[in-house]
């Protein structure tokens, strides 16, 4: 059973990948890039600076990788990028708050993926 959520969470993760528009992050100026000092904004797994439904489906591919021992693709970067809620590994739940991120930011101002974790506490 447990394989089975995973493929539908995967398969309902790429659907909403497929209807994803692009939300760019406005305190990026996209002539002069600047990342944050620590090299990664949290939830953008892919580096285009932006935190979408793309970025939950690649933590939930790489966490497939990592359950079913597949080659892993994630530079330490991503790693860092995809654990969002700082339990020192990336899985569903931090796919699922990159998605929650994403509906909030689709339908609201702008704020960071830390000031969306603050007003979820």
């Amino acid at each position: 059973m447990k394989g089975f959520r995973k493929i539908v969470t995967i398969v309902a993760a790429a659907a909403v990948c497929a209807g994803a528009s692009e939300i760019p992050l406005p305190f990026l100026d996209s002539e002069n890039i600047e990342l944050p000092s620590n090299g990664y904004i949290l939830g953008d797994v892919n580096g285009d600076e932006m935190v979408n439904a793309v970025d939950a489906s690649l933590i939930l591919a790489e966490y497939s990788a990592i359950s079913t021992g597949q080659k892993l693709t994630f530079t330490e970067l991503q790693k860092k990028a995809a654990d969002i809620n700082g339990d020192e590994t990336y899985d569903s739940v931090d796919a699922s708050i990159v998605l929650a991120y994403y509906s909030f930011t689709s339908t609201h101002d702008y704020i960071s993926v830390e000031e969306f974790l603050k007003k979820k506490d």
